[in-house]
């Protein structure tokens, strides 16, 4: 796992700006399903982190950028999650540095910050590096998935209805 700030992600998103590249992804990619319902157990957030650090995982790397923090601070450990970064030498705040790239065969390390970013409650983009697929995780407990691969958005949804996503009730 490498942690980067947000002027070292655009260099690994093809020099954009983060901000742009997840905002023409978003408007690329098609919507799978709708918009889901985060459940509220911790198994079922556990268990939807490593499927997605399974489906994002298959490539040469995958980002979660953690984009905010702070709303539902009752939620929050921020002591674990800096330890945990600790563990693998990173020392800087989510401030400073909130991008998490993964390699292939780093799926523990992935699923471990993604499920606590779900704990925590916090806002997160969870991508491939080579824009194909885009996570959106909301503090308001919903996600929205996207790819355009026929193929990945019939796995996608499969696999979140096998996991037991609800979707968003509007």
């Amino acid at each position: 796992m490498r942690v980067l700030t947000h002027a070292n992600a655009s260099e690994t998103v093809g020099g954009k700006p983060l901000d742009a590249f997840l905002s023409e992804l978003s408007g690329r990619l098609g919507l799978v399903g709708d918009t889901y319902s985060i459940p509220p157990d911790s198994g079922r957030k556990t268990a939807l982190s490593r499927l997605l650090a399974y489906l994002l995982l298959r490539g040469p790397s995958a980002c979660i950028y953690i984009s905010g923090w702070g709303v539902w601070e009752s939620s929050e450990n921020l002591d674990l999650f800096y330890g945990y970064r600790r563990s693998f030498g990173e020392n800087r705040t989510l401030v400073e540095a909130p991008v998490h790239v993964f390699q292939h065969g780093e799926e523990s390390a992935f699923a471990s910050i993604l499920s606590m970013a779900l704990y925590f409650v916090w806002d997160a983009w969870v991508f491939d590096t080579e824009g194909n697929a885009l996570v959106r995780i909301s503090h308001d407990e919903w996600l929205e998935v996207r790819t355009n691969d026929a193929n990945a958005r019939n796995e996608f949804a499969a696999e979140l209805k096998d996991c037991g996503m609800p979707l968003l009730e509007r």
